[in-house]
């Protein structure tokens, strides 16, 4: 597997849950934070934007978050994001600069500042440990309906869970949240990657026309209402160089707060050629006339 980024951040995650001992899902950040003596309450009146905040006074922290957030998956991983702040090297004294006694966080993705996604990182990796997530990966057919069943075990928002179903998947997919037909953000797993020269999704591209995503997000109600479809492609109308093979697409709304749409795509398995050779021989002798059969050569 390819070296993942924010690693460290995983590493520190991971160092967090061996000195705590949990070893099964879900994990619950606010005992976290409660064994570390950091009090997590509601943020009343939060900006837009802001799901949640790490104030910190002398060896004194508090964790709050927003209580405009309704998904109890988003609340666990606003903290473990918060969390992430606080355990990771480098963190309390960049966001603490200058006399600074709170810092305010944009968690979910959303942020191009690397703390922020450093912290992302880390709350992903504690909320989803790798071993236990790919567990339970591996009893569950690859698609939407594996997103939702992992999120249920792990206690974790759908978004939060298809981006790390996306980067520890053994399968060929790829995950792709976007808003008025605009990518917000897409992984893709490491199998997927290694097919060919595709052209990855890039943040702030357009949805390609004529794919199910498309026409899905030209109408607000299917967004709001948080309907789902399911469709198919060919890989080369979402991946450049994707060739002719298909892709199924799972496209949901994630309801009026947000305004995003969710996809995730599951690429056809690459034959094996040799597979291939072998029943090419197989269909070629099946069509031959029974007077030709004996003629070929027997195998000692």
């Amino acid at each position: 597997m390819a070296r993942r980024d924010y690693w460290q951040a995983e590493a520190q995650a991971a160092e967090v849950l061996a000195k705590k001992k949990i070893s099964a899902l879900p994990v619950d950040p606010f005992a976290i934070a409660a064994s570390e003596g950091i009090v997590c309450e509601k943020l009343r009146s939060a900006s837009a934007g802001v799901s949640g905040c790490l104030s910190g006074a002398g060896d004194t922290f508090g964790i709050f978050y927003s209580d405009a957030i309704s998904s109890e998956g988003f609340r666990r991983f606003t903290v473990a994001h918060e969390l992430g702040h606080y355990f990771l090297e480098g963190h309390y004294k960049h966001i603490f600069a200058e006399g600074n006694s709170r810092h305010v966080s944009d968690s979910g993705y959303s942020s191009d500042d690397p703390f922020e996604r450093d912290a992302d990182a880390f709350a992903a990796a504690l909320l989803m440990p790798e071993g236990l997530f790919r567990a339970a990966c591996g009893r569950i057919a690859p698609g939407f309906k594996a997103i939702e069943s992992l999120a249920e075990k792990c206690v974790t928002s759908l978004t939060a869970t298809a981006i790390r179903y996306a980067v520890l998947s053994d399968d060929p997919i790829a995950v792709v949240c976007s808003k008025d037909n605009r990518v917000q953000f897409a992984f893709v797993s490491d199998p997927l990657k290694q097919r060919g020269n595709l052209t990855w999704i890039k943040k702030n591209s357009g949805i390609p026309d004529g794919t199910a995503t498309h026409r899905f997000n030209r109408d607000a109600k299917n967004i709001a209402q948080s309907k789902r479809v399911t469709s198919s492609s060919l890989m080369d109308v979402w991946f450049d160089c994707g060739g002719t093979a298909y892709v199924g697409e799972e496209v949901v709304g994630l309801g009026p707060s947000h305004g995003l749409t969710l996809t995730v795509l599951v690429a056809e398995p690459i034959p094996d050629p040799a597979y291939e050779e072998e029943e090419s021989e197989e269909d070629e002798l099946e069509n031959m006339l029974p007077s030709d059969r004996w003629r070929q050569p027997r195998e000692d």
